[in-house]
């Protein structure tokens, strides 16, 4: 993990480097070990460095290739390295011509933007030609590394984080209402991936290459999912092979690190699939896996203490487990610090667990962080259940949707509920909300949700892929929507403030990519959900987990927290700290959306959080309006 920064000024006057310095200060906690600005006229290039693979500590940025007629700032992490390396007749000795940055000069020089389509891993750079004066910003194609820009008359301001470009424009820009409505209602479109939070500030959205040439700015997509891709073999158990293959590389790949590498492992599959797999797979050259530790996070709640289940993943390893107590505090403690970290009102309210997760990361001496996140989203089959109503499969399906509740809990026609919405057209969505007050709903500030068009959001499908099932339209929903891209930027950034590196392995493009291509009557049966990972763990993960029925669950010691903000007087939710909340809300309608919370309409706890975080992120960029 590293940290970018840059300025372009497309009328050709030089770069202010006293700019350049302050932009690359804003992001000093994304790198501890190495600095470097370079500027040249109109261009200056800036960078904050952590070392994490072995690799990085041959790294000093901007990069420079052989001609001196290329710099590159980088932040990421290559996955094909030995394929690169082979094509590119590169030298593999140890040293600054074996980085991934100087590999990603290497590519270029040989085919220029075409380079991308030769690039897996995680990855944000921006880099300039001084050759045909171009600067070519881009981002890996499922947007795991971020990146960000915004103009101000002819100069172009980029970085790795909102913070830079604000120590360069000197000024916070206003809120972007749409997008705030959005995020209060929980309706992101596919045009919101390169919007953020504040008016103007852009993001490059995942699989996007943004040039600059001649003055002439463009963005354009170098890759995106084939929604016709199909995956076809004879027998259950080859799907489970290929599937198993390539979940094996997404987690070695992610091991690349000289220090040692956390693994949050909850006692659920997906977190117990990721550390087993890394301790049978994970062998580099010499056939020794990386110093792994195990961290399990618990809480006061029994329904979320899962030391049992990981205990006995660690002990199949035989690595060391630190089981880490997270006290159920108020969910406002160091909010204020949280929000100006990740620049956004996405929090979770159970931040202390966070905390106390990456605390004790960092004690054990890991700078990187395997995470399970993206496991539920990539293999849970619920758009399966919608296909088999769209194919008139309705004994199928009654059946399924009862197997479905039965593996974590939940009730049937909750699964029936979720599948059958998949089914009705958003334009059919919004009339009946319509009908039953609900687009938008009546807490809604009505004033602004017209001045924004929020009715013809609300009309928009989720995303325009032509997949020819529900089950590949709402996977890939899950994985790349805007919110699902938005928060891992969140999550990104607030690990990032910690000095941590957290790494998905369930996100590897080549591993969504397949799983969408499945069939999905081959990633489940008779209602089995996330059957693929399941079948490929068989004598890699303990049976007490890969047969496990139900998971933990966070949910009560959220409730309780907010409920008891909420009995505040005002509530927390409603205590427009800004003075800014009624622009966004009717204030007395949604008190109304409060007491229903508190009086047991728990399906209302994420509105209600909303209300809390956005009050308190306008208060923390902008102030006290009184």
């Amino acid at each position: 993990m590293s940290g970018l920064v840059g300025i372009h000024r497309t009328d050709g006057r030089p770069v202010d480097p006293t700019t350049l310095a302050r932009m690359v200060k804003a992001i000093a906690h994304r790198g501890s070990d190495g600095e470097g600005q370079w500027h040249e006229g109109p261009i200056g290039l800036g960078h904050r460095l952590l070392y994490t693979t072995p690799e990085s500590l041959h790294e000093k940025q901007p990069v420079i290739d052989d001609t001196g007629d290329v710099r590159l700032v980088w932040d990421g992490r290559l996955d094909n390295r030995q394929e690169l390396t082979v094509t590119l007749g590169a030298d593999m000795a140890p040293g600054a011509g074996a980085t991934d940055p100087a590999l990603v000069l290497r590519a270029y020089r040989r085919w220029g933007l075409r380079a991308l389509d030769h690039m897996v891993g995680e990855f944000a750079f921006a880099l300039w030609d001084d050759r045909v004066q171009t600067l070519v910003c881009a981002r890996d194609r499922l947007g795991l590394k971020p990146l960000h820009y915004t103009w101000a008359g002819p100069t172009l301001f980029f970085g790795s984080e909102i913070k830079p470009l604000l120590a360069a424009r000197g000024a916070i820009p206003e809120p972007d209402d749409e997008m705030v409505l959005a995020f209060l209602l929980r309706e992101f479109r596919e045009r919101d991936h390169d919007r953020t939070f504040f008016r103007g500030m852009c993001r490059l959205p995942p699989g996007h290459v943004l040039t600059v040439r001649n003055g002439v700015a463009r963005v354009g997509r170098y890759w995106a999912i084939d929604p016709l891709r199909e995956t076809r073999y004879a027998r259950d158990d080859e799907y489970v092979d290929h599937f198993l293959t390539l979940f094996a590389e997404a987690v070695r790949c992610r091991l690349r690190s000289e220090f040692p590498i956390g693994v949050f492992v909850s006692g659920g599959l997906d977190s117990s699939a990721i550390l087993c797999t890394a301790e049978r797979y994970g062998g580099g050259p010499d056939g020794g896996v990386p110093a792994l530790e195990a961290f399990t996070l618990f809480s006061d709640d029994p329904a979320s203490d899962e030391r049992t289940f990981a205990r006995d993943v660690v002990a199949a390893t035989g690595r060391k487990g630190h089981e880490i107590h997270a006290a159920d505090d108020d969910p406002l403690h160091r909010i204020d610090e949280l929000l100006w970290e990740v620049e956004s009102p996405i929090v979770g309210a159970a931040r202390q667990s966070v905390l106390a997760g990456t605390d004790a990361v960092l004690a054990w001496g890991c700078r990187v962080l395997l995470s399970g996140d993206g496991g539920d989203h990539l293999l849970d089959e619920v758009g399966y259940l919608a296909d088999l109503v769209h194919e008139l499969r309705l004994r199928r399906f009654l059946h399924d949707t009862r197997a479905f509740a039965s593996w974590y809990g939940g009730s049937r026609a909750q699964f029936a509920g979720m599948a059958l919405a998949l089914l009705v057209p958003p334009r059919m969505k919004y009339v009946a909300k319509r009908a039953l007050r609900r687009a938008p709903p009546p807490w809604i500030n009505g004033g602004l949700a017209r001045a924004v068009g929020l009715r013809d959001r609300l009309r928009e499908p989720w995303h325009t892929v032509p997949f020819p099932s529900f089950a590949q339209a709402d996977s890939y929903l899950c994985v790349a929507s805007a919110y699902q891209v938005l928060k891992l930027e969140v999550d990104e950034r607030a690990s990032a403030a910690a000095g941590v590196e957290t790494r998905f392995p369930f996100l590897d493009a080549r591993l969504v990519e397949y799983v969408l291509s499945v069939p999905s009557t081959r990633r489940t049966h008779g209602g089995e959900r996330k059957r693929l990972l399941r079948s490929a763990m068989r004598g890699i993960v303990p049976d007490t987990i890969r047969f496990r029925r139900g998971k933990g669950d966070w949910t009560d010691t959220m409730d309780r927290s907010l409920t008891a903000l909420c009995r505040r007087d005002p509530p927390a939710a409603l205590e427009n700290r800004s003075g800014r909340l009624g622009r966004y809300v009717d204030l007395r309608s949604a008190r109304r959306l409060v007491d229903r919370y508190v009086a047991g309409q728990k399906e209302l706890r994420w509105e209600v959080w909303f209300l809390v975080t956005v009050d308190r992120w306008l208060e923390r960029f902008w102030g006290r309006t009184t």
